[in-house]
């Protein structure tokens, strides 16, 4: 989650010309200091302008047009985050030691937009600190746990409204930052679409704009591949036939499937070259020791491609049951019947050869055939 600190603004890049704005500072307190105006760029600031602040803390600084964006002005120690547009100018009036609360900021509806923000969320953060504390004094209490709740939630549905209400203002990246971006990625995208019509040299925007079209792009991989995998899995239902499986031995002679009918059969998609494949082995082999004298059996379905290297790892991890492959790598004609994406994978077929099963593995297996065999 992109979120907005006055200490952590980054890549911030504007680019103007032509033309003045002022900033008018009154900071009591502050008397001799100078005050700077800084753009950000590369994850920098720079000065734009300065002034040094008379007697009474007052001084006024006038910037070039530069493109709307986050701003901050500093004195001393001290700073404040703007946002201004290249027709902005801004009055600021504060204290000594509170420069990022000023009593008055007039002059730009972007940085009102974001104090008015800002002043929300701290009342809603009071209220949750005061709702927390008094659970913990009396976790029982419901009324407490229930405001708590309510109140939670109707911050969170302020702050949707509130980037709503400001999308193509940098202001509304802030906010986003409070929101989860998986449940609101619509909301997301159009923030950066708009900003990308008012803002569209800034490189805070760009960092932003970035990371949406990423989490987009994942979000559009991870449906895909949820898609795929509810196609391959529709391919077999539980409780279908299993398809017949007919490869050669180690030892280079055909074996099928059907060979097995009459044992409850796990079909054990494998490769000497996976390793969560040889960690699972173990396991897989203790199961077979358990099960192989009630009516158990295993085929193991190899995704190799060499033979040497297929016959050495059933010898080195000692699996004394059946294997197959047609050394077709991932294009092994079983697997790809199956609809095998990934290994370790497994079916578990009942005595008739009927799906019982997929995706069995360790204690879920062995549980599953302690049922249909006994204990």
């Amino acid at each position: 989650m992109l979120i907005l600190s006055a200490a952590t603004i980054a890549l911030i890049a504007c680019n103007g010309s032509g033309g003045k704005r002022t900033i008018d500072l009154s900071v009591e307190g502050a008397g001799g200091k100078t005050a700077y105006f800084d753009r950000f760029e590369n994850n920098r600031p720079y000065h734009v302008d300065s002034v040094k602040l008379d007697g009474n803390g007052k001084g006024a600084m006038h910037i070039p047009k530069l493109g709307l964006d986050f701003y901050r002005i500093t004195v001393g120690e001290e700073q404040l985050i703007v946002v201004l547009d290249s027709a902005e100018s801004l009055s600021v009036e504060a204290q000594t030691g509170n420069l990022a609360t000023p009593k008055v900021l007039e002059g730009s509806m972007h940085t009102s937009a974001l104090r008015a923000f800002q002043t929300e969320t701290q009342g809603y953060e009071q209220k949750v600190a005061g709702l927390r504390a008094a659970l913990t004094a009396d976790p029982s209490n419901t009324a407490n746990l229930a405001e708590l709740n309510a109140t939670n939630a109707a911050h969170y549905e302020r702050c949707k409204q509130f980037a709503v209400d400001h999308s193509g203002s940098p202001v509304a990246i802030s906010v986003l930052g409070r929101l989860n971006m998986q449940q609101e990625l619509e909301l997301f995208k159009k923030v950066r679409d708009d900003l990308r019509k008012t803002m569209p040299r800034s490189g805070y925007f760009a960092m932003f704009r970035d990371q949406v079209d990423r989490f987009d792009q994942e979000q559009l991989m991870m449906k895909m591949q949820e898609e795929e995998m509810k196609r391959l899995s529709n391919l077999l239902p539980v409780g279908s036939a299993a398809p017949e499986i007919t490869q050669n031995t180690p030892e280079g002679s055909a074996f099928s499937l059907s060979q097995l009918r009459g044992k409850v059969v796990l079909i054990d998609f494998w490769a000497s070259w996976c390793r969560p494949c040889r960690i699972e082995n173990p396991n897989v082999k203790r199961v077979y020791e358990r099960f192989k004298g009630k009516g158990f059996e295993i085929l193991g379905v190899s995704l190799d491609r060499d033979h040497e290297a297929w016959l050495k790892a059933i010898k080195d991890d000692g699996l004394p049951w059946k294997h197959v492959s047609d050394l077709g790598f991932w294009n092994n004609a079983a697997a790809q019947e199956y609809g095998v994406s990934s290994i370790p994978y497994t079916v578990l077929l009942d005595r008739d050869g009927n799906i019982l099963e997929k995706g069995l593995r360790g204690e879920e297996l062995e549980g599953k055939l302690a049922k249909l065999l006994g204990s």
